[in-house]
């Protein structure tokens, strides 16, 4: 059976946790419409240009990051979320240490890989598919060509035939 003394005990540590988890994602919440998070990007950004702090640039770019990736957000941009961190970690390298910022700049690096490559697959697509076209428009004149050849074939048999 557990003492008394080591139930309380629990029971604090508990309560800690539960406040230090909800501090926590005090800092990771975001607004909740479309219009503040076009608002609170326009607000970011021109702390980004203006603030002659570094330290406040870093967080303002680590903040535009979070809000490119928030899945309430109607733009989802994971290449500008991708460029944010970047920006973040070349102002604030301490920023960088924290294993939550490493595994998102990790999943968004192999994100921007894979949007690297879809543009180049949808590029190549296209260019097949213009290929294609061409192509299929080269059949067509030539199968009009054929018909046209065989007409002409059909009226010289026919004159041939009569000749005789």
């Amino acid at each position: 059976m557990i003492s008394p003394f080591r139930r309380l005990l629990s029971g604090y540590v508990l309560l800690l946790l539960f406040f230090m988890v909800g501090c926590g994602l005090q800092e990771l919440k975001k607004p909740e419409g479309g219009g503040d998070f076009s608002q609170e990007t326009s607000h970011l950004e021109k702390v980004v240009r203006e603030d002659p702090r570094a330290s406040v640039r870093a967080q303002s770019h680590l903040r535009l990051a979070l809000l490119y990736v928030n899945h309430r957000n109607p733009q989802l941009n994971y290449s500008r979320a991708f460029q944010e961190m970047e920006n973040c970690l070349s102002l604030a390298p301490a920023e960088g240490q924290t294993n939550d910022f490493q595994n998102w700049f990790a999943v968004l690096k192999e994100v921007a890989k894979l949007q690297n490559g879809l543009d180049k697959a949808q590029k190549a697509n296209k260019m097949l598919r213009d290929e294609v076209a061409g192509l299929k428009e080269t059949n067509n004149k030539m199968k009009e060509t054929i018909e046209r050849l065989t007409s002409l074939d059909r009226q010289m048999e026919e004159k041939r035939s009569l000749t005789k």
